[in-house]
């Protein structure tokens, strides 16, 4: 049999540079116009990064539940890795499941799911980063709180046995986001193979091959969704193969392109 992965970066469903709705915030309407793209797709999982969860800049929708209804995909579940409003200061999530706002990442399958496992990612904390930031800096640096990250992970029932998927939105500060891909493939070596982990990986295809030593499963320019130039979302294997090409898709959503492949089990 094949299976179908999807991974994007959501933007919490921010409309694409070019898109009718172009300029507009988000809500649940707006998400479920988009989920008929990704419905178009066809995958059978789907890992999305940058889901919101009850936030006033998305509408206080919850992204995760809403599309995963959308796309006939009753086995999902969100992990947030910051608690609260974000667009205020950014609160690390102490536990993936928030009862009020969030934001996060999150996994949607149409396949049964027989266990959950969150796996958090610090970040790099307080560092300065050279130039300005909105018109000030202190010597030519300003300082960047890197927060702390979350891998989602399911072990899911197919009719060719169990799979597990985990799905990820890393630093974008290199060294760190080199650091937790490798904690993320460390960890998911300790669950039912075959391996699959998808995200917004924030590195290019080179530096992701060195880290993981697992196989690239497609190959396309994804970031930005209007004008792609290089390849940050990754969709990567630990014991199945591809069953033909990737593709990106360039929604009306996001500042990323959507990647999907089709992978042979058995």
């Amino acid at each position: 049999m094949t299976l179908r992965l999807l991974t994007l970066n959501l933007q919490h469903g921010l409309p694409a540079v070019g898109a009718p709705r172009a300029g507009q915030l988000p809500d649940a309407r707006s998400l479920r116009e988009a989920a008929g793209e990704l419905a178009a797709v066809g995958a059978d999982v789907v890992l999305l990064q940058e889901v919101d969860k009850d936030q006033p800049r998305s509408g206080r929708a919850d992204q995760a539940r809403l599309l995963a209804a959308e796309l006939g995909m009753p086995y999902h579940r969100f992990a947030a890795s910051v608690a609260g409003n974000v667009t205020g200061l950014r609160i690390g999530a102490r536990r993936s499941q928030v009862r009020g706002a969030g934001y996060g990442v999150a996994l949607l399958s149409r396949y049964p799911v027989r266990s959950w496992h969150v796996l958090p990612l610090p970040g790099a904390g307080l560092r300065l980063r050279r130039g300005d930031l909105l018109g000030w800096s202190l010597g030519g640096w300003y300082p960047q709180l890197d927060g702390r990250r979350v891998c989602l992970a399911a072990v899911i029932r197919t009719p060719e046995g169990p799979v597990s998927v985990a799905v990820t939105h890393l630093s974008t500060v290199p060294e760190t986001a080199r650091r937790q891909l490798a904690r993320c493939v460390q960890a998911l070596g300790t669950l039912p193979g075959p391996r699959l982990l998808g995200g917004d990986l924030n590195l290019l295809p080179a530096d992701v091959s060195a880290v993981t030593g697992w196989r690239a499963l497609a190959g396309a320019h994804t970031f930005t969704n209007a004008r792609p130039r290089k390849q940050l979302d990754h969709l990567l294997s630990d014991g199945v193969t591809a069953a033909g090409p990737g593709r990106a898709h360039h929604l009306g959503i996001s500042d990323h392109a959507g990647l999907s492949v089709d992978v042979r089990l058995g």
